[in-house]
């Protein structure tokens, strides 16, 4: 089920808050965890029931699992191979079941290419939501392993999983972050003071969404997905720069419509995007953008790896290592390898000129960077290489510099929108920076929800998917 959509809006979210009010307030509470983790099964099936049983055998495993984690309290036992190894069993089937979805094909195809071995393709669906929620199981193994708070309780470790807000496209959560709120005296009970926040931040989310991400769409498509091979300068850093506004007001619109429906259940999730494209340097960047993608990837690969511990050769290395691994993350493609590795390159160039300690004007340091991340976009929606591939050479001025086709036929309000879009992410104050206002008056949050509010309900007839949900 869509965020963006009137059956979500319209119908499952005003149906669970009241069910959610009269639950909280009768004699019936304790069924309230029972009532979230239900809602949030038949959020998770309406997409397509067939992923729901895969979905059940992920969380009925790794709370087995974790059980044999607990099995032996010993301080002894913590520290133990045989505990590392069976961590090291629980994650392996967790990523088994992630390869075997997503990377088959891709492995299979790879191989087939690189040594003619003929397998077959399964061409399997992508169970919806599987990368996120496959980090998540990670993240509650890990804590299972260290005996943190919680570990044993099973309705609160199906509240985690299965919770709606987050279940599709993130934020990633420790369950570290959420157990201590599932378990306060006040958490089932409606309250002024996070549903009217709540409300707000939903709003602004789905305005991103609906209002801003879409309507680079069709010019995103037309240039990425059309029958064009060669594509003019214009076209090119125009298509790019779209596409990364799209990707930016789509994934951080769903992460702050995620945040504000947990904020209505008085859950607070931490902040994925803080203003990224204002970043003057890719270090910078990865520190704004997807952010908590950024720490899972820090503590759960990087620093495994031996983050910045062995040197600076082997520092660089992790970082290729693991941007490498994030691309993959993202999509079973060469594409995502190769930004992955872009990335992880530049982040290793970027620490080595702060080794140097040569300063350079902040706005050159923001152009190289937005330069940097604008490019790496075409590897990033790209599906072949070939179109990749062509849409660099346009970014360049191989095809020369005059205006292209899809700018002709087009129009100048493509090229509006995108100054607008620009100026929003580079210039105006974030959704953060505008939740802290400090209006005295209800009745102007109450004006600008309700606008806000009208205006994407009444463009939401065909509502797209979010961008993160192919990933």
């Amino acid at each position: 089920m869509l965020f963006n959509s009137y059956p979500f809006v319209l119908g499952f979210f005003p149906v669970l808050i009241l069910a959610y009010a009269l639950v909280t307030e009768s004699r019936w509470q304790s069924l309230t965890p029972w009532l979230l983790v239900g809602a949030s099964l038949f959020f998770y099936a309406w997409w397509n029931p067939a992923f729901l049983p895969l979905f059940l055998f992920s969380i009925a495993f790794n709370y087995s699992w974790a059980l044999l984690l607990r099995h032996d309290g010993s301080q002894a036992a913590r520290t133990s191979g045989r505990r590392k190894l069976v961590l090291g069993a629980g994650i392996a089937v967790n990523l088994a079941l992630l390869f075997y979805f997503k990377y088959r094909d891709f492995f299979v195809g790879s191989v087939d290419a690189a040594l003619g071995v003929h397998w077959p393709l399964l061409h399997l669906a992508l169970p919806l939501a599987i990368s996120f929620f496959t980090f998540e199981q990670i993240t509650y193994l890990m804590s299972s392993y260290r005996d943190e708070e919680g570990t044993h309780d099973f309705v609160s470790y199906a509240m985690f999983i299965t919770f709606f807000p987050h279940l599709i496209a993130g934020p990633i959560v420790r369950y570290r972050e959420i157990y201590p709120q599932f378990n306060r005296g006040s958490v089932f009970r409606l309250s002024a003071a996070n549903i009217t926040p709540g409300l707000m931040i939903f709003a602004i989310g789905l305005f991103k969404k609906v209002i801003l991400a879409d309507t680079f769409r069709d010019y995103v498509e037309s240039i990425f997905d059309g029958r064009m091979t060669t594509f003019a300068f214009t076209d090119a850093w125009g298509a790019c720069l779209a596409f990364g506004l799209q990707v930016y007001f789509d994934f951080s619109g769903y992460s702050d419509m995620a945040i504000g429906l947990a904020r209505m259940f008085n859950v607070r999730f931490p902040e994925n995007f803080n203003s990224p494209f204002q970043s003057t340097s890719l270090i910078d960047f990865w520190r704004r953008w997807h952010i908590t993608l950024s720490f899972f990837l820090r503590d759960y690969l990087y620093i495994p790896l031996g983050g910045n511990r062995c040197g600076e050769l082997r520092r660089n290395l992790n970082l290729f290592i693991t941007m490498v691994l994030g691309g993959l993350w993202h999509g079973a493609n060469w594409t995502f390898i190769v930004w992955g590795a872009l990335h992880g390159a530049v982040l290793g160039i970027n620490h080595y000129w702060r080794k140097l300690a040569i300063a350079l004007p902040p706005l050159l340091c923001w152009a190289l960077t937005f330069v940097v991340v604008t490019v790496g976009w075409a590897f990033f929606r790209a599906s072949t290489f070939d179109r990749a591939w062509a849409i660099l050479r346009g970014m360049a001025g191989l095809n020369g510099l005059s205006w292209g086709i899809y700018y002709q036929s087009l129009g100048r309000h493509q090229y509006i929108r995108l100054f607008i879009g620009l100026f929003i992410v580079l210039l105006c104050p974030n959704r953060q920076t505008i939740m802290e206002w400090n209006l005295e008056n209800d009745y102007i949050y109450a004006g600008v929800f309700a606008v806000l509010t009208t205006v994407c309900l009444l463009s939401m007839a065909n509502p797209p998917a979010f961008v993160y949900f192919q990933f």
